[in-house]
């Protein structure tokens, strides 16, 4: 017996997933999708196809990048090029360079030479060119700079006598880039935070450093010069040093057992001195000797006056030098503590150093720790460099910059000054620097500190939060509280922000937890996305970037190169995933996002071969409302777009040299092409033209479930006899049971215009379904022209057999 069924299909983020607390929902297997290829999911309803991704640039000599954001401001946001020893930037969809430099001749030589009155380049400055009339093989390249004359300068390596030759105009601008000490390796363990125009770095093998945006085209790096701090616990041997003297650079200082190792140049020593042991307290109406030394408010003074006077009521309170208080005159002499830095290693137990300034500018050591005979067990070594390491994660919260991770103190935190990054004063204030270790049953390795309603601190093993303790009150030295919540563990990936929850990559990197807070349990809830499509993220993810606008995606890079999605708009039930497969078999390795008008623009690293020779492409997905004119629908990958005076040769494609492409001339498909000499040619003219490699979006609906009268319908055969697709702003689109058995839709009717690109479709599509009797009955609607495909929903007519 047969039963008739019509069915429709909705597609909602929400739904996108059958699979739900590990069982199979089959409510929901009408309302879903088997497969989503290169289409992202609304969460409003619908599924429409991944843009198109533009060409930005290229690494540098092709090297592996890790891409990371800089956001002054909506307006300067920037994408970080971070490769082996060098960062560079990109701006408004292109590398950011210095102010341009006007073109106004260039050879046909071998090398290329280049004339630009002033302008001011040195050999192996690189320099990027555009704009160029005549010679347009130069445009949107960069190359090295050689050979260079006042006025002119060569291209090194580029010979020219066969270009086309130069007629007018161009610009070259030299390519912003700061130099690092980070390999290809270390840049994709870096772990960063950012606080306005300063971002701070951290590494396991690297000082903590910062990249400071000082114009909106210069930058510089350099590693944190940190006050006073952060040490170890202070010494409990019986191991004493001492310094050669209380000031200056190039001292030694002396340990009476073996302290020290080459490693330990660059790292701080703190002494301290009892100042009670030592000297009296400074009263009001008392006569003092010539010389004497008093303390007052953890200073030292000696009284300079000359000969014997009586204080009156008012205390030495100064900082530097000789100041005047009634009858005496007292100089300040030394805090009850000072630190050096060791800048040179002569055995386990002398080091030279300098003594460094603290944060109330005091540059002086306490007398009792200078000098054989104030040999003293009060010294702290500092927490980083040496043997202990150098903290991975890097994280503000409450007003402190806080690391943590070092090798020697792995479950250890380090919270700056108030308001005061760069300081590390100890100290019992308020303001004073934070220092904790976490107790815990096991090593947990601290990976990453993220700020949200607590500081959470993500660990190998476990996942916990800081805060100042009940209520609202904020983190002190004496008032900190850290909880555990969650025993997942976390990746090295970079965790982010996604509305009011935390993303996480688990450490086994094959699943995406989401954390949030629960009012149930007062604490901490982890739940794992994954769980609904754990066949996508198989593997190992090794990226993740969350875009806002203009719709909620979290965007990752899977290990074998694939782009994936996840729609997550969780205040509305919208959780979906899907799969992207870059055009033109591009290998994706690395992933950010910036703000860029109405919608933020995720920019992507993409490894190719082009040429026969391995590259990076820097590209940058297009953005999903395009508007309502197909011309300026942009669906091919690692792309540029002509839109000029109509033309037929296309020309400023030498990334894509050799390659076959996939072109649009104003909204119009056209046959690919291959690119040679950096240039196309097409059958006709047009103004506006997309070109770039082809990709396939593909969305599969899931097994039906219906028309059964006893149970289910799985297992049982059935036959879909028709279908009807719901589109918004559809140009070509494919639709069958399988996708070895698809039919290209019509799109143009007899009232079009043959010399005029199709309209954008908005509305349904009636289908003859040619599919046979089978147990999943599916249907697969596919695009792979250069056009827009937005399916709102399928409506199936099928029958069921229970007999």
């Amino acid at each position: 017996m047969a039963r008739v069924s019509s069915i429709v299909t909705n597609f909602r983020a929400g739904e996108i997933s059958p699979k739900l607390e590990g069982r199979i929902d089959l409510q929901k297997y009408n309302e879903a999708a088997q497969t989503l290829n290169n289409m992202l999911v609304y969460p409003s309803g619908g599924v429409t196809r991944r843009p198109g991704t533009f060409f930005a640039g290229r690494s540098k000599d092709g090297g592996k990048v890790r891409l990371m954001n800089f956001e002054f401001s909506d307006e300067q946001a920037y994408v970080l090029e971070m490769g082996a020893n060098y960062i560079r930037f990109y701006k408004d969809g292109g590398l950011l360079t210095e102010a341009t430099k006007t073109i106004t001749a260039i050879t046909k030589a071998n090398p290329a030479v280049v004339t630009s009155n002033g302008h001011g380049f040195s050999n192996g400055d690189r320099v990027f060119i555009k704009s160029v009339a005549g010679m347009t093989e130069l445009n949107n390249r960069e190359f090295t700079v050689a050979s260079t004359a006042t006025n002119t300068f060569a291209l090194s390596g580029v010979d020219s006598t066969g270009f086309t030759t130069y007629t007018s105009g161009g610009t070259a601008g030299k390519i912003v880039e700061v130099t690092t000490t980070y390999s290809a390796t270390e840049v994709f363990e870096l772990n960063y935070t950012q606080s306005a125009d300063v971002v701070y770095l951290a590494h396991k093998s690297h000082e903590p450093a910062k990249l400071t945006r000082t114009t909106a085209t210069s930058f510089t790096i350099a590693d944190i010069d940190f006050v006073d701090g952060p040490y170890l616990d202070e010494n409990d041997t019986t191991t004493t040093l001492y310094a050669s003297a209380q000031t200056g650079s190039g001292i030694t200082v002396t340990a009476s057992a073996s302290v020290f190792t080459s490693a330990d140049v660059g790292r701080y020593i703190r002494f301290r001195e009892v100042l009670e042991v030592h000297y009296d307290e400074w009263e009001a109406s008392k006569s003092y000797a010539n010389n004497v030394k008093v303390r007052f408010n953890g200073h030292v003074y000696k009284h300079t006056t000359g000969s014997t006077q009586t204080s009156g009521n008012t205390p030495p309170v100064h900082l530097e030098g000789s100041e005047v208080y009634g009858a005496l005159t007292w100089t300040y002499q030394h805090d009850n503590n000072g630190y050096v830095v060791i800048t040179g290693f002569t055995s386990a137990t002398v080091v030279t150093a300098t003594v460094k300034t603290n944060a109330i500018g005091i540059s002086t050591l306490p007398e009792h720790a200078v000098g054989s005979s104030n040999a003293t067990k009060l010294w702290s070594l500092g927490a980083f460099n040496g043997d202990q390491g150098f903290p991975r994660a890097v994280g503000f919260y409450e007003q402190r910059l806080y690391f943590a991770g070092t090798t020697g103190q792995p479950q250890t935190i380090f919270g700056s000054v108030s308001a005061d990054f760069e300081n590390q004063t100890p100290g019992t204030l308020d303001s004073d620097a934070v220092n904790l270790t976490i107790a815990s049953d096991r090593v947990n390795v601290i990976r990453h500190l993220l700020p949200a309603r607590f500081l959470q601190v993500l660990t190998t093993g476990a996942e916990f939060t800081l805060s100042g303790g009940t209520g609202s009150q904020p983190v002190t030295p004496t008032n900190v509280n850290v909880l555990r919540e969650t025993t997942f563990g976390t990746s090295d990936i970079r965790p982010v922000r996604a509305g009011n929850s935390t993303i996480l990559i688990q450490k086994g990197q094959e699943k995406v937890k989401e954390i949030t807070f629960n009012l149930d349990t007062d604490g901490l809830l982890g739940i794992d996305l994954t769980i609904l499509a754990d066949h996508i993220p198989r593997g190992g993810l090794t990226d993740m970037v969350w875009q806002q606008e203009p719709e909620l995606i979290l965007w990752f890079v899977h290990s074998d190169g694939r782009l994936v999605g996840l729609t997550y708009d969780r205040a509305n039930a919208a959780v979906g995933w899907h799969d992207h497969a870059i055009g033109g078999s591009g290998i994706v390795e690395s992933i950010t996002a910036i703000p860029s008008g109405a919608e933020d623009q995720v920019y992507v690293s993409v490894k190719r071969t082009i040429d026969g020779s391995t590259v990076r492409h820097i590209e940058f997905i297009k953005t999903i409302e395009f508007g309502d004119d197909v011309a300026d629908a942009f669906f091919v990958d690692s792309g540029l777009t002509y839109d000029s005076t109509a033309t037929s040769t296309i020309t400023g494609l030498n990334h894509l040299e050799g390659e076959v492409v996939s072109i649009l001339a104003d909204g119009a498909t056209h046959p690919d092409r291959t690119v040679s000499g950096g240039a196309i040619t097409l059958d006709r003219t047009a103004s506006k033209v997309h070109v770039g490699y082809s990709y396939s979006s593909t969305v599969e609906t899931l097994r039906l479930e219906a028309g059964a009268d006893d149970g289910v319908a799985q297992g049982k055969i059935k036959r879909i006899h028709g279908v009807t697709a719901r589109f918004f702003n559809t140009v070509g689109a494919e639709l069958g049971p399988d996708t070895d058995n698809l039919d290209r839709l019509p799109f143009r009717d007899s009232s079009m215009a043959m010399n005029k690109a199709v309209p954008l479709f908005t509305g349904d599509k009636e289908i003859y379904f040619p599919s046979g009797y089978e147990t999943d009955a599916r249907v697969v609607v596919r695009q792979s022209q250069p056009l827009p495909m937005t399916v709102l929903a399928i409506m199936r007519r099928s029958n069921t057999f229970d007999a």
